[in-house]
């Protein structure tokens, strides 16, 4: 049973990295080099890789190998339009039955995103981010859903890093999401179903606004993406 722990953890490591800007969106992930990093053999990371791409996570790219999947502005809306169905429903229930474990767990969401929209920190603002929904979720009760979302955002999230620094989030962006996802908890709090299912709306259609401009359309050009090493840079730190 040694295989498939590797391959979950070399799966957990890949994923991982890229989250956290390790991993580039312009150049391929090598097998080898993954591997190397990691300390384990080609199989499971060949066998973590046909996870990501099954989950829709990286994709191959003009026959040059598996890249960080780039989302099209379309696919975009698709996925949010799918979240703003969704999180209204998860919003209310966790307005019923959220525990102050998950009251507690929902803040430190939002603080972490605080503190990464005062150090400009984009892959920790993305992080608290996909924190905050699966928290949500998780009082709402409904496992499934959540993993839908979080999936949603995962994808949204690889493609804003894929994109580099100096084109992505600014902190203003940053703090617009933590005050929405504020105002969306101190509705759970107070137990009104109906103001948390309202902010979480205006949050998704926000975010919207704020990030179309940053997603390519159908009708353009794949532009390059970071420059960042992939020999290495895997390996958890």
């Amino acid at each position: 049973r040694r295989p498939p722990r590797y391959r979950e953890a070399a799966y957990a490591a890949i994923k991982e990295a890229i989250l956290a800007g390790r991993l580039a969106g312009g150049e391929p992930l090598v097998e080898e080099r993954i591997a190397a990093a990691l300390g384990i053999s080609r199989t499971p990371v060949r066998e973590a890789l046909a996870i990501l791409e099954h989950e829709g996570l990286i994709a191959p790219r003009y026959g040059k190998g598996l890249f960080i999947r780039e989302l099209t502005r379309e696919e975009f809306m698709e996925m949010f339009t799918a979240n703003e169905v969704i999180e209204p429903y998860l919003a209310r229930r966790a307005a019923w039955h959220a525990t102050d474990d998950h009251l507690t767990q929902l803040q430190a969401a939002i603080d972490r995103g605080r503190q990464a929209a005062a150090d400009v920190n984009i892959y920790e603002s993305l992080r608290s981010g996909r924190d905050f929904h699966y928290w949500l979720g998780t009082a709402a009760g409904n496992a499934r859903l959540t993993e839908f979302v979080v999936h949603n955002e995962e994808q949204a999230d690889l493609y804003l890093i894929s994109l580099g620094n100096d084109q992505i989030l600014s902190s203003t962006h940053m703090e617009a999401s933590n005050r929405e996802h504020q105002n969306i908890l101190d509705a759970i709090r107070a137990r009104d179903p109906e103001a948390a299912a309202r902010f979480i709306i205006v949050h998704g259609q926000s975010l919207r606004e704020r990030w179309i401009p940053l997603f390519r359309s159908l009708a353009q050009d794949v532009g390059p993406g970071m420059a960042v090493s992939a020999s290495a840079s895997v390996a958890p730190t």
